[in-house]
């Protein structure tokens, strides 16, 4: 080797060590910057003439495993939807049992029938009578304002919901144009700052990084929506509602009352990200579960019982009287005292032995019937008379049951005299009167007009918000001696009305629908409106702990990738400590090899001359 050899070696190799000193200098001076990644020096022998004349410094390199990064994106996502959904239920817990119990709604409720229960025992108290109306009042009040909560937070997360997407929107567009920066200048700081935008983005969406040979990151949804495709990202939109508790999310834009999510690509075209189910994961996911599914079943709740506490108290019951035609046996059903909304409930046994209970509503036009259709009942019209009722339930039943309308408003219900039965028929109508002779009382209206509840679904669903508007019927506070007097005949001191009411709110079972989600969505629950009201917070209690369970989980898992990414990505001290001696004893040799190749030349130099 040539002492020219010698001297360019040892400069090639001072530069790659000052080049190594520079790397190890950053690293140290970031070994706290959040989002930094570790770098090494990318050398290579350079070879000339099949010779080693030197070291190539290629640049900086980032040591990161993109499998673990990959898997840290997606436990992020998890993570920020366990932890937003969380949150919310914890706030629901506390808002419908308020710690210590104070003017939550099982104290209420226990004090509103405690007060029945007492005028039971004195019914000629008018101090009773009005304690009745105070604690109805308060019950009713506190309907009011948890709807109000639980409608109030659904707005929030609707302009929460908008406030990610356009979040979400902007860091696209910023890694868009990263990506072109990066092709081409190629270097680790860019690519730095990228994947802290991509682990932003991360958090709001579940998102999947693909890189390809120019360096550029192409992004997507697990659910697969593109999101980023080189320098072009594609456009979320949304735009909020103002939303109420009967406003849903729906495919059709006519009948959606929430906002949903657009996707714009590069052409222009549009997707609706929620209707394909694009985005599974992340902050923005949770936001769209609570909106759609966890706050309406609450508001189905509080709409359930404010629909119990009213029926219970209203509504009579209508049985059907043994009728039979020759061999063909039945029950016939007065209809007439039925408002819009009220229910027939007829049993029967097919033949083969299979049992059916129909639920029936009465509606009064084909708009009503179709949404009573939708809340899973059979909606009746009544308006074309009771012939035709007796037509609609014929069809309903099947052939192996006789439907007719033998005179006024009764319905006659008989099997085939054989092979099927008809076992039970019934049906609830709501009292409007303080005074017609039944002990049932409408106690309970919906709004400060005093409208009856019958559940009707005449120009909407009554139900919906019910919680929202149920008071007291001004009637009744008008005249509290209506708490116990029912009728013309009925003697003072009379105990049956406030004992039936208290029977009726403790004791009577009812079916509450399925869509509240006590004890499974997929079937109605049956039992008093007082346990109705406990299975309610012990529900929410119920998810409040599960979802925080499965936070906590989410969060032990997320700590554990993250340590395995930082072991790998992340400064260690130590390490750098360690290479920067390395580095020093290989600047000091190469450093003495270039002195010495310099004492030999001026040696040489000195001879020749």
């Amino acid at each position: 080797m040539s002492i020219a050899s010698a001297i360019q070696l040892s400069l090639s190799g001072l530069r790659a060590t000052q080049a190594g000193l520079d790397i190890v200098s950053q690293n140290v001076a970031n070994a706290g910057t959040v989002g930094y990644t570790r770098r090494t020096l990318a050398t290579e022998a350079l070879v000339a003439g099949g010779r080693t004349v030197g070291v190539d410094v290629k640049g900086a390199s980032r040591t990161l495993d993109t499998l673990v990064q990959r898997q840290l994106r997606l436990e992020q996502a998890g993570a920020a939807y366990a932890s937003t959904r969380a949150s919310v239920h914890t706030t629901l817990d506390r808002v419908f049992d308020r710690p210590g119990g104070v003017g939550s709604l099982p104290t209420l409720l226990s004090t509103f029938t405690g007060k029945l229960a007492a005028l039971a025992n004195n019914p000629s108290s008018s101090v009773s009578q009005s304690e009745i109306l105070a604690a109805a009042s308060d019950l009713a009040g506190s309907l009011n304002a948890l709807s109000d909560q639980v409608q109030a937070m659904r707005q929030d997360t609707e302009d929460a919901i908008g406030a990610a997407v356009s979040k979400a929107d902007g860091l696209l567009k910023r890694i868009a144009d990263l990506n072109g920066r990066i092709v081409g200048h190629n270097t680790a700081a860019l690519q730095d700052q990228r994947d802290a935008l991509v682990d932003q983005l991360s958090t709001l969406i579940d998102v999947k990084a693909t890189i390809s040979a120019t360096g550029a990151v192409s992004l997507s949804t697990t659910g697969g929506l593109t999101l980023v495709n080189g320098t072009v990202a594609t456009g979320l939109g949304f735009e909020a509602h103002n939303i109420g508790p009967a406003s849903r999310y729906d495919s059709d834009p006519a009948l959606r009352g929430v906002g949903t999510i657009t996707a714009t690509d590069a052409t222009g075209a549009k997707r609706d990200v929620i209707a394909s189910g694009l985005i599974r994961s992340g902050e923005i996911a949770a936001h769209l579960d609570i909106r759609d599914t966890v706050l309406v079943q609450a508001q189905t709740q509080l709409d359930e019982l404010a629909a119990g506490l009213a029926s219970a108290l209203s509504d009579k019951t209508i049985a059907g009287t043994a009728a039979t035609s020759g061999a063909q046996s039945g029950f016939d059903l007065d209809l007439g005292a039925l408002q819009a909304g009220n229910r027939i409930t007829v049993s029967v046994t097919d033949p083969g032995g299979a049992t059916r209970n129909l639920v029936f509503a009465r509606t009064d036009s084909a708009a009503a019937t179709a949404a009573a259709g939708e809340a899973g009942l059979i909606g009746i019209d009544f308006s074309g008379g009771f012939a035709s009722v007796a037509s609609q339930i014929q069809t309903a039943l099947g052939g192996a049951y006789t439907v007719s309308n033998p005179s006024g408003s009764t319905i006659r219900l008989l099997n085939n005299g054989a092979t099927s039965s008809v076992d039970a028929a019934s049906a609830t109508a709501t009292v409007s009167g303080l005074s017609t002779g039944d002990p049932e009382l409408p106690l309970f209206v919906d709004g400060p007009t005093g409208a009856l509840y019958t559940g009707s679904f005449e120009g909407s669903s009554q139900l919906a918000g019910l919680a929202g508007r149920i008071a007291v019927n001004q009637a009744v506070k008008n005249a509290p001696s209506a708490l116990t007097s029912y009728g013309p005949s009925v003697p003072a001191g009379d105990a049956t009305r406030p004992l039936l009411l208290f029977d009726r709110l403790t004791k009577t079972e009812r079916s509450f629908a399925g869509a509240a989600g006590i004890g499974g969505s997929a079937s109605p629950w049956s039992g008093s409106v007082v346990g109705f009201a406990s299975a309610v917070i012990a529900t929410q209690a119920s998810e409040a702990n599960s979802a925080a369970n499965l936070d906590a989980g989410q969060q032990v898992v997320l700590n554990a990738i993250q340590g395995r990414y930082a072991e790998q990505a992340g400064v260690d001290i130590d390490t750098e400590l360690t290479q920067l001696i390395q580095l020093q004893t290989a600047y000091g040799a190469n450093a003495r090899l270039l002195t010495a190749a310099r004492e030999m030349m001026d040696t040489l130099l000195r001879i020749a001359g």
